[in-house]
């Protein structure tokens, strides 16, 4: 009974801890971001048509001294976000904020299919583009870079990219199945 009862303590420890970190993606239209992308923020509603993913929520640290709402930013990348709004329902020097992570509406129509036609840039683009995220593939060790970077671009397209940019790799990489090769770059879609 008392092995039981620590259990759930720990369960319900651990489920605290996930929500403080604002959860993972939540719609695989958006995956998941790295710390510190860019997020508008929005005290009331969102000025802009998005995508809602759902409330974030994060414990502020005593010694965050003014950090918070860059953890709060955080979560809302982590959930695939670049917009986070009804910030202002949170008081001042609160010991946690809540807010609603979203994702500005995109021009894409949805995914792709596997093989779609895609512009590829090395480095910097000639024209503007909606950003969609970053995208990575992991392919076999003896995959030619044209085979892994096919599989790179489907990745874009199933997230309804038309364009493919910042290209890099392929590059070695160990795993617990051998050695694979890991190649990133940037799903995008014109405007």
């Amino acid at each position: 009974m008392k092995t039981t009862r620590v259990f759930a303590i720990l369960a319900a420890t651990v489920t605290l801890a996930l929500a403080a970190c604002g959860g993972s993606a939540t719609d695989a239209r958006y995956p998941a971001r790295e710390d510190g992308c860019p997020v508008k923020l929005y005290p009331g509603p969102a000025a802009i048509p998005v995508d809602d993913l759902g409330l974030v929520k994060v414990d502020c640290p005593p010694d965050s001294a003014g950090k918070c709402e860059r953890l709060l930013e955080n979560a809302v990348c982590q959930r695939g976000g670049d917009v986070a709004w009804g910030t202002a329902d949170n008081a001042i020097n609160a010991p946690s904020l809540v807010a609603h992570a979203a994702h500005s509406k995109r021009a894409t129509q949805g995914p792709r299919e596997r093989g779609c036609a895609l512009q590829i840039y090395a480095a910097s683009l000639p024209m503007r583009v909606e950003n969609i995220g970053p995208v990575t593939a992991l392919c076999n060790e003896d995959d030619s870079r044209d085979v892994c970077q096919r599989e790179l671009a489907d990745q874009a397209c199933l997230l309804g990219a038309d364009i493919l940019w910042q290209v890099d790799g392929p590059t070695p990489e160990s795993t617990q199945n051998g050695m694979r090769q890991r190649m990133h770059g940037r799903a995008a879609h014109t405007k």
